[in-house]
């Protein structure tokens, strides 16, 4: 193989890849990415056997050929070279992999493809379109709810759902829930699968990297298997295995239900509960919400510092008492897009209902502290 490409090109397609990149494995090979020519590009690819990620460089291919490469060195060399400069990569007989850069010159030992895990190829009759804009917004406001302890396997994703043209994304922790809908978006699509908040945390870093904004309309192609799930934005192509199992029933949690219902300005909530956070201890600490005629008064306190403020709130009912953990609560408020936010309440141990106010596309739901 011998290929001429632009370093720039090469760096932050070596980028693209890393996080794919095994950090703990018994399989030295995946410490490795591989490399080969495609269609007069450079095609790379990383897998730690979970997640996959594939990105193609543009470049100039004077012979064709293959070749895995330890990637940590690879991308420490790439960050030393100069910028604005053109690199000549050749591998011999033997995967020794040389590099120039200007006057520098490296080796490296790579390994042959043959070593190299298989991917599945991107099935393109079966996958379908979604806005990135869409993508990246459901994801955002989903994603942070979802547990990151180990031992509750199912609660390590996003369930994503399709049914009746609605896709909805779904995640939970046991004490939140977080759940989005859009309409009209998968048309003839019926599923229920749970995406690891890897795989997605990757999928966000890659639409981040292209800039796309929520507004967007240009497509990303999503093919759904029975426990694979693929994107392919513009030249990556991310792959990850589905988390297996049921998802609880999330529905149940739902408040249906609102014997109080307020509604306030999303960014004064947000900025005082924030306050209140700086109050509360560090962790199981608590902020009270306390309503009274025309006023939600804010408190926190822990060992040695104490906090109080009070928001004007159209409420004329008798005094109520509830507490939260006020990270769930800036967290919820931090992904709700409109001016005003609607609080629904019941008692002061069951759930808050939490959406915007001028419609139910975004849904949150907190499960109370004792006071």
């Amino acid at each position: 193989m011998k290929i001429h490409c632009n370093k720039e090109d090469l760096t932050k397609g070596v980028q693209t890849i890393q996080s794919a990149l095994s950090s703990r494995t018994t399989l030295p090979i995946l410490l490795n990415f591989m490399m080969e020519t495609d269609n007069s590009k450079i095609k790379i690819v990383s897998t730690d056997l979970e997640m996959a990620i594939k990105h193609y460089i543009p470049a100039e291919i004077e012979t064709d050929g293959s070749v895995t490469i330890p990637a940590k060195k690879f991308s420490d060399i790439l960050h030393s070279l100069p910028s604005d400069q053109d690199v000549e990569l050749s591998v011999d007989a033997g995967d020794k992999v040389k590099l120039k850069c200007g006057r520098s010159r490296f080796t490296i030992i790579g390994s042959p493809k043959s070593e190299y895990p298989v991917l599945p190829e991107f099935d393109r009759k079966e996958a379908f379109e979604l806005p990135m804009g869409l993508v990246l917004d459901m994801v955002k406001k989903t994603i942070f709810a979802a547990s990151s302890d180990e031992t509750r396997h199912v609660l390590n994703g996003v369930l994503w759902s399709a049914k009746k043209g609605i896709l909805e994304m779904v995640a939970t922790d046991g004490r939140r829930l977080a759940i989005v809908g859009r309409k009209g978006v998968v048309k003839d699509k019926d599923f229920q699968i749970i995406v690891p908040t890897k795989v997605l945390s990757e999928l966000l870093r890659l639409l981040g990297s292209l800039d796309v904004k929520p507004d967007s309309q240009e497509k990303i192609q999503v093919g759904v298997t029975e426990n694979q799930i693929v994107f392919q934005a513009k030249e990556t192509t991310i792959l990850s295995r589905l988390i297996g199992g049921t998802f609880p029933n999330y529905e149940q949690v739902i408040p249906h239900k609102k014997d109080i219902s307020v509604v306030l300005a999303t960014e004064e909530l947000l900025a005082v509960t924030k306050r209140a956070a700086l109050c509360a201890l560090d962790r199981g600490g608590s902020v009270k919400f306390e309503l009274q005629k025309g006023i939600l008064h804010i408190s926190a306190s822990s060992q040695n510092i104490e906090f109080n403020d009070e928001l004007e709130v159209n409420y004329t009912g008798a005094d109520f008492q509830v507490a939260f953990n006020p990270h769930f609560m800036v967290d919820a408020l931090k992904h709700i897009d409109c001016e005003k936010v609607s609080l629904g309440l019941t008692s002061p141990v069951n759930p808050v209902l939490i959406e915007p106010a001028d419609n139910t596309e975004s849904r949150f739901v907190i499960m109370p502290m004792r006071i």
